[in-house]
């Protein structure tokens, strides 16, 4: 795997693959963008094409092509692999047969699936006519390749065995069950097939609608496949490969709920639509989505179900800093229309969905009808009231918060200032963005010593005339900064990986460099003796904590501590005083 790894970064230039996603600018021998995982209107995002590494200096992410594509996608690592394989043009035959079976080979089994029952929905006459009924046409059905499961038990089993794959990747990929009695037989039965793509158009899934004739009242209307090692519904999003240019170009995500809302949705012409396939909006969805656009148009079902979803929804996409608004599509049905969710907006009112999305309600304005802020008895007033400052509190613009308030202040005739006071009264209710724990990468944090360290000596990357002043001082540095000195004056490789990970970082670094030889000769004197100071206050700490301690058992510190420790604190005082313009950009 090692080899395969290597063969597609030595044949795919990280800078060039880079641009694909971010507007990069030279930088010396390195290059630098914006961070596209945190905001920032500096460059701190550096690119090195020697080493094909990133880092950014102002959020701490950092890796190689692979880190940026599984991150910049929400993709798991095989995923990766697959996608920069095919752009290197290397081959993943050279995978060992346990690694292919591990992963590709339930890509391979979701397209044959997918494939299988799109015959079987073109071979079945009842199938066929459910599909008619729904309004959905010939086009639409194959642009969203849509299937069915025949109601047999082993039908699918059945075919792909005899395609050559071993049941228990059938078993893994999640298409067949074992029951109790060591018996196979097929997960979806009677049902309409919707496949599951990831962001780059792979079936990753399935979600099965029951037919009617095969629905006894006890069956699931929806049955989705289980979570996988390349299926997880808290990533995967309906409709996404296909609606991400629509996004790109509207401004703006239509959010539904279920698979027949999205096709009918796009088969609508609101091709910006796409769906949580029946699941809780999570931070994972709600990452992919920012990366195409920061407003959300959100459209669910007209019953209780479906406005707790929209609630839930709007928290969590305010939380990650979305503007959000809401498509009610019962006062936007035509008069006469009773219209319970979107598929249904689509048929009843065709070519209005597109335009009834672009004058989508503010989620405040939606939440101030909800919750009845003005009206009522003080006891319903207030409690509206909570209701919605609970809301405006999850809003992660501080700019936004303050509109809302003040909206809320002229719709209620409550000051500002009150409903400000109220507002953190309000008990939390925790996080509403789902997502898996631990998600989050801990970016570890460095001291000041180890900070001026590395400016240090990305500075002295650029300008080798500092080394004279550098030398008399070495060994101020942190070890493994030393380590890297060392390495850079002899031209010798690091020693071990983490020196290695800190020459890289020091090399980036002096990419961010923009400033003449006067300033740098400026900034090296100030940051040598910052260095300085934070060498001897560690030393100034161990002879303090030394005569403390013999002072504490009652004997006297040595005359030669403690005038030791006199002379470095003279020192530090007078290294303070000197005349440092500022202090350094860490």
């Amino acid at each position: 795997m090692a080899s395969v790894i290597e063969d597609i970064k030595e044949r795919l230039d990280l800078a060039g693959f880079l641009r694909g996603y971010l507007e990069v600018r030279p930088a010396g021998k390195n290059f630098k963008a914006l961070c596209p995982f945190h905001k920032e209107k500096t460059p701190s995002f550096m690119i090195s094409p020697d080493r094909q590494i990133w880092h950014c200096f102002g959020c701490g992410e950092g890796g190689d092509i692979f880190r940026f594509l599984m991150k910049y996608e929400n993709l798991e690592f095989y995923e990766a692999l697959k996608i920069l394989a095919e752009k290197a043009g290397v081959e993943l035959k050279k995978v060992s047969p346990a690694e292919q079976r591990e992963f590709g080979v339930l890509y391979d089994i979701n397209q044959t699936a997918a494939e299988f029952f799109r015959e079987n929905l073109l071979r079945s006459e009842p199938a066929c006519r459910y599909v008619v009924s729904r309004g959905i046409s010939e086009e639409t059905s194959n642009d969203f390749n849509l299937g069915f499961a025949p109601p047999g038990f082993e039908d699918l089993t059945v075919f792909l065995i005899n395609k050559g794959f071993d049941v228990r990747d059938l078993s893994r990929s999640g298409m067949i069950i074992r029951n109790e009695r060591g018996k196979y037989f097929d997960r979806f039965r009677g049902r309409l097939m919707f496949p599951l793509l990831n962001s780059f158009g792979k079936t990753v899934g399935f979600s099965g609608r029951i037919l009617p004739q095969f629905d006894n009242g006890e069956t699931a209307k929806y049955l989705n496949s289980p979570e996988t090692p390349i299926f997880s519904k808290s990533r995967v999003i309906y409709g996404f490969s296909r609606a991400k240019e629509a996004i790109r170009e509207s401004g703006f995500v239509l959010l539904v709920e279920g698979q027949m809302d999205v096709v009918m949705a796009h088969q609508d012409g609101a091709k910006n639509t796409v769906g949580t396939s029946g699941t809780a909006l999570t931070r994972d969805h709600l990452k992919t989505l920012k990366r195409y656009s920061d407003k959300l148009v959100l459209c669910f079902d007209n019953d209780f179900a479906g406005r707790q979803a929209t609630e839930r929804s709007i928290d969590a996409a305010h939380e990650a800093d979305f503007e959000v608004c809401v498509l009610d599509i019962e006062k936007s049905a035509p008069a006469g229309k009773k219209i319970k969710d979107p598929a249904d907006f689509a048929v009843e009112a065709p070519g209005l969905l597109k335009e009834a999305a672009l004058k989508a309600e503010p989620a405040m304005e939606y939440y101030f009808d909800v919750y009845s802020a003005a009206g009522g008895s003080i006891t319903e007033k207030k409690n509206g009231l909570r209701g919605i400052l609970g809301k405006i509190i999850k809003v992660s613009s501080p700019i936004e918060r303050e509109y809302w308030l003040k909206k809320l202040s002229e719709r209620s005739g409550v000051k500002e200032e009150t409903l400000i006071e109220e507002m953190y009264r309000v008990p939390s209710s925790g996080e509403t963005g789902g997502g898996r724990a631990g998600e989050e990468k801990t970016v570890e944090k460095l001291s000041r010593k180890e900070l001026i360290a590395e400016r240090i000596l990305a500075i002295f990357t650029l300008k080798e005339e500092f080394r004279e002043e550098l030398e008399k001082r070495k060994d101020y540095l942190p070890s493994r900064y030393l380590a890297v000195y060392n390495c850079i004056v002899s031209g010798a490789k690091p020693a071990d990986s983490e020196t290695a990970k800190i020459f890289d970082l020091v090399c980036l670094r002096a990419g961010l460099e923009e400033k003449d030889k006067k300033e740098l000769i400026g900034e090296f004197g100030d940051l040598l003796r910052y260095l300085e100071i934070e060498f001897l206050s560690e030393e100034a700490a161990k002879q303090g904590a030394f005569i403390r301690k013999e002072e504490s058992e009652d004997r006297e510190g040595s005359s030669e501590q403690i005038r030791r420790f006199q002379e470095i604190a003279a020192k530090i005082n007078e290294l303070k005083r000197k005349n440092v313009p500022k202090k350094p950009n860490l």
